[in-house]
């Protein structure tokens, strides 16, 4: 074969193999779901101005769910969802229980708001969902844990300050979307994103620390804060080992100076004694 035949038999195939890789992915297939990602924005503020609905139809802008002084754990969920945003729900009931059992209640450390991502849904699915996720957690109220709505304005707005992206199937309906929640400050500024399907408690403690700068935990809670740190890389925090030498080196010097201490007023003792 011609050198230049060869050649424009091999820029064919290239030019093939491009237009194929260049084909969008089919939606439903797993190729698709992977652009429904998030792009992490944290310190970013929410556009508190938003416009949303709760389950018993009452409105109110996003800028209610924030005191100033709690933080703020935040669940975008579907509520029509097949699966997965029940999970991530599960999740979050999960580690909440287990915060109570360590006396971290919800409204008293911090507080929690679900949003659909789905501006179709009604206030009535959100009530469906918000008494089914109560009943689960065992204790809070409808105030307590409310779950909102908002039109396709308010719910594009919220999910790209969050850097939350979600796909529709158009031949289902449904929504491709990655499983995470949101560490809020008191401010709705944005703290720390958390992930998966289950929450360690002693993450979710951790991160409400960190929000919060350790205002609405105890002091063994703030020490507790000082030696774990979040690691990017496994997306957990832990223990901050230079830190706890820190605090152990700290431990050791009081340890000493309270020998010292000791062993001073046992010789003052001693010499008093012996002039006597």
């Amino acid at each position: 074969m011609r050198p230049l035949a060869v050649a424009a038999a091999l820029a064919t195939l290239l030019g093939g193999a491009r237009s194929a890789a260049a084909e969008p992915a089919l939606p439903g297939t797993p190729a698709w779901a992977e652009g429904a990602d998030v792009v992490e924005h944290l310190g970013q503020r929410l556009p508190l101005d938003l416009g949303f609905v709760d389950a018993s139809g009452q409105r109110a802008q996003l800028r209610s769910l924030f005191d100033g002084v709690h933080p703020v754990l935040l669940v975008l969920a579907y509520y029509e969802c097949p699966q997965l945003c029940s999970l991530v729900l599960d999740g979050a009931v999960g580690a909440m229980r287990a915060l109570v059992a360590q006396g971290w209640k919800l409204g008293s450390q911090y507080r929690v708001a679900t949003i659909s991502f789905d501006a179709t849904e009604r206030i009535d699915q959100a009530a469906r969902k918000q008494a089914s996720v109560l009943a689960k957690l065992g204790s809070g109220t409808a105030e307590q844990w409310p779950f909102l709505v908002g039109d396709a304005d308010s719910v594009r707005a919220l999910t790209r300050r969050l850097g939350f992206e979600f796909l529709r199937d158009p031949a289902t309906g449904a929504l491709a979307h990655a499983a995470v929640v949101f560490v809020l400050t008191p401010e709705g500024v944005i703290s720390r994103y958390l992930y998966g399907v289950e929450y360690p408690p002693r993450d979710l403690k951790l991160a409400l620390l960190e929000a919060s700068d350790g205002k609405t935990g105890s002091f063994g809670d703030r020490v507790l804060m000082r030696c774990f740190q979040y690691d990017p890389a496994t997306r957990r925090y832990g223990l901050f080992v230079v830190r706890f030498m820190q605090l152990g080196g700290l431990l050791i010097f009081l340890i000493v100076l309270a020998g010292l201490c000791g062993f001073m007023r046992h010789e003052r003792r001693r010499e008093r004694m012996e002039h006597t």
